[in-house]
């Protein structure tokens, strides 16, 4: 299985393709990968960094295999550490990646986890959903892992 760690920054990882932001210009398209390369990508607190997420998201897409998953994870905006760097240029919430799905059914959901704060382990998850659109620090790091779908090919 062949794997990608995108955005590696120290995070260096055996058996992967380790890619780091300040070796690789993120927001420069079509990447320098070729088409179904990898099998597994992981992309773990980049997307908020990047000029154009979605546009990001169609071209990892471009260089996954067939039926291969994307791992992403990022802060949550409910969360004090997505405000906490000046390089951010996005925040998001679990409903961004099932909003991505709607408009670019090139993926499917396999699953989508939003990981509470310390604080936010004492609410039940109900009411920390509702209480969290009131007040910060509830909700910590989104974990969404997107599957491939192959368009479908028609004969003829």
């Amino acid at each position: 299985m062949k794997k990608l760690n995108f955005g590696c920054w120290n995070d260096i990882k055996e058996d992967y393709d380790n890619v780091d932001m300040k070796d690789f210009d993120f927001n420069v398209f079509p990447y320098p990968i070729k088409d179904e390369t990898y099998d597994y990508i992981l992309f773990k607190n980049v997307i908020e960094h990047l000029d154009y997420p979605f546009r990001v998201l169609k071209e990892l897409h471009r260089i996954l295999k067939p039926n291969g998953t994307i791992e992403i994870i990022t802060s949550h905006h409910n969360d004090e550490t997505a405000y906490s760097s000046l390089q951010h240029k996005h925040y998001f919430n679990e409903y961004a990646f099932e909003n991505f799905i709607y408009y670019n059914p090139i993926f499917k959901i396999e699953s989508l986890e939003v990981k509470p704060t310390v604080l936010g382990m004492f609410f039940p998850r109900y009411i920390r959903n509702y209480v969290a659109r009131h007040i910060g620090h509830l909700k910590g790091k989104i974990i969404c892992i997107y599957k491939k779908i192959e368009e479908e090919k028609t004969n003829g």
